[in-house]
């Protein structure tokens, strides 16, 4: 009887320190699980975006820019464009110095990075041609990767 006494007049409370420790690990967990989706990313100066509102994150992925005037694997060129090779563009085959390019940084990547499937990041300026930037896709696949991204520039 005089538990039940000193029950009812103390009352039940409630342990708010187990909660706020329970809650302090979770909030601890899902700082540490947090990550950026930003990739770092170098735009290749010759190239003019188009613009896009997707919202899409960034996976690394191989580079490739097409200028102009040349394409760059990882921001070093590795075919030039020029009059002599329209030749080779227009067949929209792939053009071995891009795949074998593309293959060493995607070999890169593999050791650096877990990565499951590659993906080619494409920065095309808005007025490449449709064949180069095909024969450039076609390099890329007979190099393995088969899934690509265009880079745009967000509105």
């Amino acid at each position: 009887m005089n538990v039940r006494r000193h029950l009812k007049k103390k009352g039940l409370t409630l342990q708010v320190t187990s909660l706020l420790d329970m809650f302090t690990i979770i909030l601890v967990f899902l700082m540490v699980s947090f990550q950026a989706e930003d990739q770092e990313f170098i735009l290749n100066p010759g190239v003019v975006l188009p613009s896009s509102d997707a919202k899409s994150p960034l996976k690394p992925a191989v580079n490739v820019a097409v200028t102009s005037k040349a394409v760059f694997v990882d921001g070093k060129q590795v075919y030039e464009l020029t009059e002599e090779n329209l030749g080779e563009i227009a067949q929209g085959v792939a053009i071995k110095p891009i795949s074998e390019a593309v293959e060493i940084v995607l070999e890169r990547l593999q050791e650096k990075e877990d990565i499951d499937e590659g993906v080619v990041v494409v920065q095309a300026d808005k007025e490449t041609p449709y064949p180069t930037l095909y024969a450039v896709l076609q390099s890329a696949s007979a190099a393995g990767l088969y899934r690509y991204r265009l880079v745009v520039e967000k509105e």
